[in-house]
């Protein structure tokens, strides 16, 4: 495993994890500053980014045999999620009156969020895509329905489970069709192999599947049932992060229709 390639990664969920624990021994009335904490921690991972971590023109680096790729797209979409997170944060150290119990966890579950975009910003094989999606997807499950004392955040919550977990059914039976009709789950592997299968039906369908789940967790047309019920029942940090992330998603879908074609970048 390539450890350096990772960086962004383990600074986030090493961050989120430290939140967590300083949870532990401060006082209730400062928990609420630890949204700047986390702001500035994000802020440095992101000047890291920019300033000190480099990644050569035109060159690809590989992690997790094959899985993880970063070249100058992951990476702008690393650098992206990161200011998105950066302004989402500071959002939350204002929203943190409306939340009554809790806080320090809701600064740990977006960061957590963070860590599974920037997992998907490199994600260069279905298995890998499939784990970052979820751990995206269950973080935001809590995130929608933090507010406990709000029913209409509760059900907006628990219907945004069940559909999640719909999508999910998608996206794993897609895989699994195309899996066992190709052997194969390297976005670059299959684009090698994909003209071989332009007319084999069982193939497309597994494609097809695999959009209806990411169509499902993107809310894209026209899978965008209860879309509005979500926006307006979420704390307003969750629902600005979570645009962030539908910006990034729209990647997903050109990598899996360009492996249908055999034009993968990758």
């Amino acid at each position: 495993m390539n450890t350096p390639l990772l960086s962004h990664e383990l600074l986030v969920i090493g961050l989120g994890l430290g939140l967590i624990l300083a949870d532990l021994w401060i006082a209730p009335a400062a928990k609420r500053k630890l949204g700047y904490v986390a702001a500035i921690g994000v802020g440095v991972v992101l000047l890291y980014s920019l300033f000190i971590f480099r990644v050569p023109a035109g060159e690809h680096a590989y992690a997790f045999g094959k899985m993880y790729l970063l070249d100058g797209l992951a990476l702008f979409f690393k650098r992206f999620f990161l200011v998105s997170a950066l302004i989402v944060l500071l959002m939350s150290v204002e929203f943190a009156d409306c939340i009554e119990t809790g806080i320090a966890e809701f600064y740990a579950l977006i960061l957590f969020a963070l860590a599974g975009m920037l997992f998907a910003a490199s994600a260069n094989d279905f298995a890998l895509l499939f784990v970052s999606l979820e751990l995206i997807t269950v973080t935001f499950y809590v995130l929608t329905s933090f507010q406990r004392s709000q029913r209409r955040s509760l059900e907006a919550g628990v219907k945004y489970l069940i559909i999640g977990a719909l999508s999910t059914c998608f996206t794993v039976f897609g895989i699994a069709l195309v899996y066992g009709v190709s052997g194969k789950l390297n976005f670059g592997d299959l684009a090698i192999v994909a003209p071989l299968f332009h007319y084999n039906k069982v193939f497309l369908c597994g494609l097809l599947l695999v959009m209806v789940g990411l169509g499902f967790k993107i809310a894209a047309f026209p899978f965008k049932s209860g879309l509005r019920m979500f926006i307006r029942a979420r704390p307003a940090p969750t629902t600005a992060f979570r645009c962030g992330w539908w910006f990034q998603s729209g990647r997903f879908c050109v990598i899996v229709a360009g492996a249908v074609h055999g034009r993968s970048e990758h």
